[in-house]
């Protein structure tokens, strides 16, 4: 065999190597992400992974979905992913999914669930996952209008119910309920 004849069937060689291993990575990912799925979602498809959807009406709102699946019946459920030292939901994350939910539903033409899930990975790498009830859009509306008002100064703001929460304020030097913590 001369040199360019060798060369060429090294590089092909080489370039199927390169090929198999890529789809073996690609397949291990999709294994480890379908281990990692809720029971519940375990026939549902991965449609969309960390897409951001942005909508106008009735408020502006951009949301970032961290995973949406399609279900065999063509609903749609939310799922996001949080790192945390404790296992536990926030009332926060369920406004997240919810207005994630409005945000996709106004977009596309998808059914979204009233439920999506929080899978909360421990420092150990354990996960796992609670179903959580998300709030109606009207609510997730009023909640951004409360926000522009009160950025707007047309309204006080309340103080968080958890003093945790205010020492991470950036204004609690300035919130008459919450100075000289």
């Amino acid at each position: 065999m001369n040199w360019p004849a060798w060369a060429l069937l090294t590089l092909a060689l080489t370039l199927g190597m390169i090929v198999a291993v890529r789809r073996r990575r690609a397949a291990l990912a999709d294994c480890m992400e379908r281990a990692s799925r809720p029971l519940d979602l375990k026939d549902a498809e991965l449609i969309y992974l960390e897409k951001r959807f942005d909508v106008s009406a009735p408020v502006r709102l951009s949301t970032r979905l961290d995973r949406a699946y399609r279900m065999p019946s063509g609903l749609v459920v939310l799922l996001e992913l949080k790192t945390r030292s404790v296992n536990r939901v926030f009332p926060a994350d369920v406004i997240q999914l919810s207005a994630q939910k409005l945000a996709l539903e106004r977009q596309t033409r998808h059914v979204v669930a009233r439920h999506g899930y929080v899978v909360v990975q421990m420092p150990d790498g354990a996960r796992e996952a609670q179903r959580v009830q998300l709030v109606p859009g009207e609510a997730v509306v009023a909640l951004v209008r409360r926000r522009e008002a009160v950025l707007a100064g047309l309204i006080n703001p309340r103080p968080a119910a958890s003093v945790g929460v205010c020492r991470a304020c950036a204004y609690r030097s300035i919130c008459p309920d919450r100075q000289g913590m």
